[in-house]
């Protein structure tokens, strides 16, 4: 089975980190990998996106042309949501995204991650530090319940996936994200409870 994913935003919140841990995460899972950033000459606001490819087999192209999964980061990140193949699944950061352009055959989901990350304060290694830079850890847990992964189960693989990039100083920082990788599925895993189940392709959730 092979899943396609594209990450977009713009330069600062974490995009291509959010890529980066998605794809380790399916690499220590022993799938085949492929990650391919691409943005602007702008390092901070400039639009970026990101190639995720994730399969049990070969895989033949690095591109995605038609994504089983779009996180959407803020609102120009609306601009590949005609990429998004039918029955896939569109997730948005409703914290910056209030409305969402309509397409019957896709399956929306809705995350104000960066306030899910603003509200860890307490687990910041730097008192009084705005947290809500980890509203890309947020997603990623996102994207784990929309796979309807389980939370015990992946819970050591997201914290050697933080040890693996949080490295030196950093490493004071993987107890945050590691909280917010939990608060982003917990968030996403009650919004599927609510919800009327239906079939749905890999990595999508259920419909709202």
């Amino acid at each position: 089975m092979k899943t396609e994913v594209i990450v977009a935003g713009h330069g600062g919140q974490g995009v291509l980190e959010l890529a980066n841990w998605l794809a380790y995460f399916h690499l220590v899972n022993g799938r085949h990998v492929a990650y391919t950033p691409s943005y602007g000459p702008e390092t901070r606001g400039g639009k970026v996106k990101c190639y995720v490819v994730a399969s049990d087999e070969p895989i033949d192209s690095p591109i995605v042309e038609a994504p089983d999964l779009l996180i959407a980061m803020n609102i120009p990140s609306l601009d590949y949501l005609p990429l998004l193949k039918s029955g896939g699944t569109l997730l948005v950061n409703s914290s910056l995204v209030q409305e969402v352009p309509g397409r019957s055959d896709v399956i929306v989901v809705e995350v104000p991650a960066i306030d899910l990350a603003a509200a860890l304060a307490p687990y910041s290694p730097v008192p009084g530090k705005d947290t809500s830079i980890a509203a890309n850890s947020v997603m990623l847990g996102a994207v784990l319940a929309i796979a309807h992964d389980d939370w015990a189960r992946e819970q050591a693989l997201i914290e050697g996936v933080f040890r693996h990039f949080l490295t030196d100083r950093k490493a004071a920082y993987i107890p945050l994200n590691v909280q917010a990788v939990k608060s982003g599925f917990e968030f996403t895993s009650r919004l599927e409870a609510s919800s009327v189940a239906s079939p749905a392709p890999p990595l999508a959730a259920t419909a709202r």
